[in-house]
């Protein structure tokens, strides 16, 4: 199983943000005392403190805070899809999360470009966060 894709945990706090992508919705908590959004989802908020979080559909927008290009990956399960884009997405509202860009030559993607959502299903059960360039 040593080829095997690492899936990411989809259980606990972080269920409804995975179960939404799988229904291509982009979800992120809000904090109902300070205003505040929030990713990844936690259970208190990280602006106040506060527990009183739900979760809001996201546009799916954003723009580069920063990025790599990985050119080796030793991974067995990713050794065929070098060269790749490795990014710091901060999204529109606030917070920053890592994902991959697709969709683009490496070479094309530059720090503080717009960036929109494109969820992809990598089996039956996870669906991945990708971004594609605005």
């Amino acid at each position: 199983m040593a080829d095997r894709f690492p899936y990411p945990n989809t259980k606990g706090i972080a269920k409804t943000f995975w179960d939404g992508l799988k229904e291509g919705k982009f979800l992120v908590q809000h904090c109902h005392d300070c205003g505040g959004q929030i990713f990844y989802p936690r259970v208190v908020c990280h602006h106040c403190g506060g527990t009183n979080l739900s979760f809001r559909e996201h546009s799916g927008e954003g723009e580069i805070y920063s990025f790599t290009v990985i050119h080796k990956n030793r991974h067995p399960a990713f050794k065929d899809k070098v060269p790749y884009v490795v990014a710091i997405v901060e999204l529109a509202g606030g917070g920053r999360m890592m994902t991959n860009i697709v969709d683009c030559d490496a070479e094309d993607v530059k720090i503080g470009q717009k960036v929109k959502l494109k969820p992809a299903a990598v089996s039956e059960d996870v669906t991945l966060p990708y971004f594609t360039l605005a």
